[in-house]
């Protein structure tokens, strides 16, 4: 009989089973409650370093256009000079297209093209992008106030997964530092390749968060967990030290909102540029 959180007290052994399945509601329940319970590892500060050794000093930004509008580019402008000791590269929707498919070849390439936001070419493109070059993506919307090490400062970690609490509690996208090649992105980046796929097959648009936005985040974080616990038989009061070991660390939003504040106002914003202001013509 296979592993099946035998020893999980419930509603957890109930959560992680659906996660497993890649159920939406379990993914997202388990979210809220493994992080509300503490069961999932918060960044702690322990060693003495300003930037993870693993993961490249590089930053990474898009804005579809070129060249960005002007108060993008002086947000841009303040993430490069914030952070001298970092290479730095930004992407626009051709340059974009071309790294994937360079990279991942023409059928991704196409469901890139398939996104019928520039929200959604971002949102692909990082989780792309990020998987080969490894480093930092921000948010071409943010002014910074600090550089990135006021936020990983004396932390080790392979990925760091920000969240926000909410209805329902996400994982964010906005801000990502990960390790190239790391399997826990490759899975939620290869989920977000799932629903995009859906949604061209089908027809079928919910929004941009869920198909490639703090949605995949959560369900393909929560099914590689599951899948990780279950094949490396973890119990359940070893499940925090597996993923500490596993170098997978989640932190609060607002930790990072001390640096980098991603709620600024610009002018696209009142537009349909805005992804929250969005509706496909299907």
């Amino acid at each position: 009989m296979s592993f099946d959180f035998p020893d999980y007290p419930a509603p957890f052994q109930e959560m992680f089973q659906a996660a497993l399945r890649g159920e939406h509601d379990g993914c997202f329940a388990l979210l809220a409650l493994a992080l509300e319970s503490r069961l999932f590892p918060t960044i702690s500060r322990s060693v003495p370093q300003e930037f993870p050794r693993r993961i490249p000093k590089h930053i990474a930004q898009f804005w579809d256009s070129t060249p960005p509008p002007d108060d993008i580019l002086t947000a841009m402008e303040s993430v490069r000079l914030a952070h001298p000791d970092f290479t730095y590269h930004r992407a626009n929707a051709d340059s974009a297209r071309a790294f994937i498919e360079a990279h991942f070849g023409t059928d991704i390439a196409a469901l890139y093209e398939a996104c019928p936001h520039p929200a959604m070419l971002s949102d692909f493109w990082r989780l792309c992008y990020l998987h080969i070059k490894g480093g930092v993506y921000i948010d071409a919307d943010v002014i910074c106030h600090a550089p990135v090490t006021d936020i990983t400062k004396g932390a080790h970690f392979k990925t760091l997964l920000p969240y926000s609490v909410g209805n329902p509690w996400c994982l964010d996208n906005d801000i990502l530092i990960y390790e190239a090649g790391n399997p826990l992105m490759q899975h939620i980046m290869e989920t977000m390749f799932h629903q995009v796929r859906a949604f061209v097959e089908t027809g079928v648009f919910e929004n941009v968060w869920a198909i490639t936005g703090p949605g995949a985040m959560v369900m393909g974080t929560m099914n590689w967990i599951a899948q990780q616990l279950k094949t490396h038989d973890v119990p359940f009061k070893e499940i925090d030290s597996f993923l500490t070991d596993s170098g997978i660390i989640f932190i609060p939003h607002p930790h990072i909102e001390q640096a980098l504040p991603t709620y600024s106002h610009f002018a696209y914003q009142q537009t349909t540029a805005n992804w929250r202001r969005f509706r496909p013509n299907l």
